[in-house]
């Protein structure tokens, strides 16, 4: 349960940080409605762990399990997109900071620290949505597998 949930968090990773990279180079990190697509990335990991989860159990899935791989995929995935995005803030992601401080998504403190307001907006966003989304995902993978006779 728990390689599984790793492995497609690395990978959730991945897509999350190529997908913001993308964005990066297309000059569209300031387009916030954009930031929805992270939730379908973050969505399409976790599903994909359950089912690789629930395939190397031959369908005999414990829900609470489900669940935990679900959960583990999510956060796996977030802490390494967030670390990544607090690096290339502090790298050199000064236009980032700047369009965040200026809509004032973040708060007031994006200004005096702009790493932690960062990352703990990612965590908070990528915690919530990845436990709602295996949540959701365990109700259709719980369910046991006709066999055709």
């Amino acid at each position: 349960m728990e390689l599984t949930g790793l492995k497609y968090g690395m990978l959730t990773a991945v897509g999350l940080i190529l997908y913001f990279l993308l964005m990066s180079l297309l000059g569209l990190l300031n387009v916030v409605e954009l930031r929805f697509l992270n939730g379908l990335i973050l969505a399409v990991g976790v599903v994909l762990a359950i089912r690789n989860y629930k395939q190397r159990v031959h369908g005999e899935i414990h829900y609470f399990k489900g669940l935990g791989t679900g959960v583990i995929t999510a956060v796996a995935g977030t802490v390494l997109f967030a670390v990544f995005v607090l690096v290339y803030v502090k790298i050199g992601g000064e236009g980032l900071l700047n369009t965040l401080s200026a809509e004032d998504y973040l708060g007031e403190r994006v200004e005096t620290t702009p790493g932690l307001a960062i990352f703990t907006v990612l965590m908070l966003e990528g915690l919530i949505s990845g436990f709602m989304i295996a949540f959701i995902a365990m109700q259709f993978f719980k369910r046991r597998e006709r066999k055709a006779t």
